[in-house]
């Protein structure tokens, strides 16, 4: 049975704060159980690893659960992410040969095979998701969540290790896969054998259908890309310039962002799914409606993480990373204001990809990231981290104003959908 709109919200934040948490535990444990170096030495595998294994992931969680039609199966989702994830990591492992250190690359291969095992869980929640059992999901995430921070803290105390740590991160994600993802799938749907399914799937006449979705999906792909490579880029050129250390308290106070982010997101998850159906049906008014009610509660969501950062930030970051962290209060400011215009242009990318304007988002994305590399270039030799968030700022600033645009202009033409099919039904007879 479907839950209401808001038990699967309810659920979906709870699980979604507990995996921010998670992650944000174990930064925590890095920068309290090892130095800032090896903090920054983990924030560069994240950074590397990230974009890559987006592009692999090409957003298909989103695709399928907005496929109100189910124009694929379930197989070809899996099948087509099962490539992308060895060729993301087969793609990384050729990034961690260019020149970093022994330690460093066995951090970044690591992370990729975690974030493989992430991907491909992904393919589940889609399915879960489109039938609106998003308290599986939720499960789900919890579980990963906690065992994550768990292994990794022991893995960190035991041998101070950062690429342990990634090997433990891995080693969590590929149990909630294999052990609670794939179970909760066969009781939802039949007692089908996913896995099964797959290897039973005859590769070369469903070859035309994985390759007609990789078509739909590229773009989102893409879009993923340019949306990793958005918060990344000012990374890459502060360890550059600055090296590791000056990274690792970068990326501590940015992780912050995700709090807010995980709720903006929980809200995405519960209301994709109807958006997908209300534009099926060329419902303007339902879907024009929802998406409204949607980016207003992300804008709130951004006015109340800046406000949080002024009144409480000092505080909260000598409590959680020390007062060497603290000190920047000015940046964390910076980058909460980033994070709210972050917050509304992800709502109206749901929307968006709910509408099927997909090649639009990639080219608007594109902007978006040579923004945000030029004003990285200018601010941050200039004025470090500051100038970082600072071009972070400007990238969403100039989405923010792309993106309303298109959104607008997909809700105009599904009135303009309305209108035709209205002539058509009066003379039908």
């Amino acid at each position: 049975m479907r839950r209401s709109v808001g038990g699967n919200f309810a659920w979906t934040l709870a699980a979604g704060l507990i995996y921010a948490l998670a992650q944000w535990g174990v930064l925590v444990a890095c920068a309290r159980l090892g130095t800032m170096e090896q903090l920054g030495e983990f924030s560069l595998g994240l950074a590397i690893t990230a974009p890559v294994m987006l592009l692999a992931r090409m957003n298909l969680r989103t695709l399928q659960a907005t496929d109100a039609r189910s124009a694929y199966g379930f197989e070809h989702y899996l099948g087509l992410m099962v490539l992308n994830v060895l060729g993301g990591v087969l793609l990384c492992c050729a990034i961690s040969l260019m020149g970093y250190p022994v330690r460093a690359t066995l951090v970044i291969v690591l992370l990729a095979v975690a974030k493989g095992f992430e991907a491909l869980s992904e393919v589940f929640y889609g399915a879960l998701q489109k039938a609106e059992r998003l308290v599986l999901i939720a499960r789900s995430i919890i579980a990963k969540s906690v065992l994550s921070v768990v292994l990794v803290v022991l893995a960190l105390k035991a041998t101070g290790s950062t690429a342990v740590a990634a090997a433990a991160l891995a080693l969590s994600w590929a149990v909630v896969l294999f052990l609670f993802d794939t179970p909760a799938y066969r009781r939802e749907f039949g007692g089908a054998r996913p896995w099964a399914q797959l290897g039973r799937m005859r590769w070369r006449t469903e070859g035309i259908r994985l390759k007609s979705l990789w078509g739909l999906a590229y773009a989102l792909g893409i879009t993923a890309l340019l949306g990793s490579l958005r918060p990344n880029v000012p990374r890459y050129l502060l360890e550059a310039r600055f090296g590791q250390a000056e990274l690792g308290m970068y990326a501590a106070l940015a992780y912050f962002t995700a709090l807010g982010g995980r709720v903006v997101h929980a809200l995405g998850q519960v209301v994709s799914p109807r958006l997908g159906r209300y534009h099926a049906a060329g419902d303007q008014r339902r879907f024009g409606r929802s998406l409204a009610v949607f980016t207003g509660g992300a804008a709130l969501v951004g006015v109340c993480a800046i406000a949080g950062a002024v009144v409480l930030g000092r505080w909260a970051l000598t409590l959680f990373y020390g007062a060497a962290y603290a000190s920047n209060l000015s940046l964390f400011v910076w980058l909460m204001a980033a994070a709210a215009l972050e917050y509304v242009c992800v709502s109206l990318q749901i929307g968006l990809t709910a509408a099927r304007e997909l090649k639009a988002q990639a080219l608007m994305l594109a902007v978006s990231v040579v923004v945000v590399a030029l004003g990285s270039a200018w601010w941050v030799p200039r004025a470090g981290p500051v100038g970082a968030a600072w071009a972070l700022a400007l990238g969403w600033l100039v989405e923010l104003g792309v993106s309303a645009w298109l959104t607008l202009r997909a809700w105009r033409r599904l009135g303009l959908q309305g209108l035709q099919a209205a002539p058509a039904a009066d003379v039908a007879p």
